[in-house]
């Protein structure tokens, strides 16, 4: 397939004119925000930084782009659709595809990763709790039903533990990070968050694996037609640590150790700005959605649509925020009210009765406008995104760790959490996996326009009308995402971009995975080997 076809995917070629680097409109400004990283406003912060970045920008390796190719991608006049080169490829055959804006930025801001991760166990690692007199007591009392073997079971002598027969288990990781304020942050993540996953999560896996193995073995072994019994049951297992949990807790301290990392790495490299983060993790039959922004992941099957993260935003994390300010008025001095009001306050209120919540309250109160509740709030309108102090319209993800607002020289990072929102789903227990059974992850430029039950509709459309053997179908389907979200330009303003139904189509960055659950839940033998580092050969 030449360059052109590739490039330009499902693009079709309008006619030509004069390269446009922003929409049609520019945004409506808000509230002035400044990194400090940034060599123009360190003044006596912090020393100075090098001007250059660790890592270049670039496209997800998966693409398998040349210097060339990654050029001709960022056209904001024609956003053309990107695919990988070989789909095939891609782990658990997943689909992927990705536009640039049109014209916000000069790159694309949005990132991602797909990796085959290979787990063995750290040498040396013993977990508190779980000590070998207990696993060695678990086998015993288990021995009519486990038939031991020295590489999936914990424990054990010294002589089970050689390199030979060393633990392991496979993994695979999918990841998309939605920068702002530059792609630096984004890059980073894309390139190193995979590695402390897979650090994290091999430091429990003795232990990890011995409980999967033992819940397997144990499910259904307690079963009772009595409905007391069975409550008694459950409660039981909500006090008992499961494999699950240990994933969960890899999961979030690996996110805090990536923030970790780009906090560090802020003192030499240029990394202004930061990303919303979220990640896909299929192990062990279960498929781990670890969010922290306001990226998604909806899954779709025969019974509909399931949305498996909610949008972490200033607004869905209204009391979070409001308590951080609550216990730590310092944060906003006096420049901000952390309250929120049913409407927008001026001087013509003062003594008058308005409606307000606080960080403890779902529903609302009343109370007489003082001046300190003329401040702006804590979190603001503006156009249709709600943003924390008058700048920034995310609550969590990685990096800004230096973000400051102008006039009031207030950090902003205390309130931005790295700590993802996990959710977890049971394979196993879903009764019939088909091939049009998937989990979509995306970047807002897609959620913006599409909601979950159209974004569905259109993927399973699409797997509907391709052939079951071909691995590429998914990949398909991602770009029969992007391009609906994405639009096409409206004649005779080629800088304005509609949708089919003719709305506002997206003119944000565009990113999605198409993930197909057939192969979560039992991965592909040709796939499995494969290192999770080793770039494919394409000489």
């Amino acid at each position: 397939m030449d360059i052109a076809a590739r490039v330009m995917s499902v693009v079709r070629r309008t006619s030509t004119s004069e390269p446009s680097t922003s929409s049609d409109s520019n945004p409506q400004k808000v509230g002035k925000v400044m990194d400090v990283s940034d060599g123009a406003f360190i003044g006596g912060f912090i020393p100075s930084i090098v001007e250059k970045q660790r890592y270049p920008y670039t496209r997800p390796e998966f693409l398998y782009f040349s210097e060339e190719e990654i050029t001709l991608s960022s056209d904001h006049t024609i956003r053309p659709v990107l695919c990988p080169r070989l789909p095939h490829r891609m782990p658990l055959y997943a689909g992927y595809a990705e536009v640039i804006n049109a014209g916000k930025t000069i790159q694309n801001e949005d990132q991602a990763s797909a990796k085959m991760l290979v787990l063995t166990q750290h040498q040396g690692a013993e977990m508190n709790g779980f000590s070998e007199e207990k696993k060695i007591e678990s086998r015993s009392s288990n021995s009519a039903e486990i038939d031991d073997d020295p590489m999936l079971t914990p424990g054990g002598d010294e002589s089970e533990k050689s390199t030979i027969f060393s633990l392991r288990a496979d993994a695979a990781l999918f990841s998309l990070f939605d920068g702002h304020a530059g792609s630096a942050v984004a890059v980073v993540a894309s390139k190193c968050l995979h590695e402390h996953v897979k650090s994290r999560l091999c430091e429990v896996l003795d232990t990890l694996l011995h409980l999967d193995r033992q819940e397997n073995l144990n499910f259904g072994k307690h079963r009772s037609e009595s409905s007391y019994s069975m409550s008694k049951m459950n409660e039981e297992d909500e006090a008992r640590i499961r494999s699950e949990h240990l994933v969960k807790g890899a999961l979030e301290t690996a996110f805090l150790d990536m923030d970790e990392q780009i906090s560090q790495d802020k003192q030499v490299w240029r990394l202004p700005g930061g990303c919303a983060v979220i990640s896909i993790l299929v192990f062990l039959g279960k498929l781990y959605v670890a969010n922290a922004g306001d990226c998604r992941a909806v899954m779709v099957t025969s019974d509909g649509t399931k949305a498996l993260s909610k949008d972490l935003t200033p607004a869905s994390e209204r009391k979070r925020l409001q308590e951080l300010a609550y216990r730590n008025p310092e944060l906003i001095g006096n420049s901000f009210s952390r309250l929120e009001y049913s409407k927008k306050l001026t001087k013509k209120d003062l003594k008058s009765r308005v409606l307000y919540r606080d960080w403890f309250m779902d529903g609302w109160a009343v109370k007489t406008v003082k001046e300190c509740d003329l401040r702006p709030p804590l979190i603001s309108e503006s156009s249709r995104k709600r943003r924390l102090l008058n700048t920034i319209g995310v609550s969590r993800g990685f990096g800004d760790h230096h973000l400051l607002t102008v006039d009031e020289r207030l950090s902003i990072k205390p309130f931005l959490s790295a700590v993802p929102d996990i959710t977890v789903t049971h394979l196993r227990d879903m009764n019939v996996l088909t091939d049009k059974d998937v989990v979509i992850v995306a970047s807002d430029g897609l959620w913006d326009v599409l909601s979950n039950e159209d974004a569905g509709l259109i993927v399973r459309s699409t797997l509907g009308s391709t052939d079951s053997a071909d691995s590429s179908r998914y990949t398909q389907a991602a770009q029969d995402l992007v391009a609906a979200a994405r639009g096409q330009q409206a004649s005779p303003n080629l800088k304005r971009w509609v949708l089919n139904s003719g709305g506002h189509a997206s003119y944000d960055d565009i990113t999605v995975f198409v993930i197909p659950l057939k192969y979560c839940a039992a991965p592909p033998a040709d796939l499995e080997e494969e290192e999770d580092d080793e770039m494919l050969d394409l000489e």
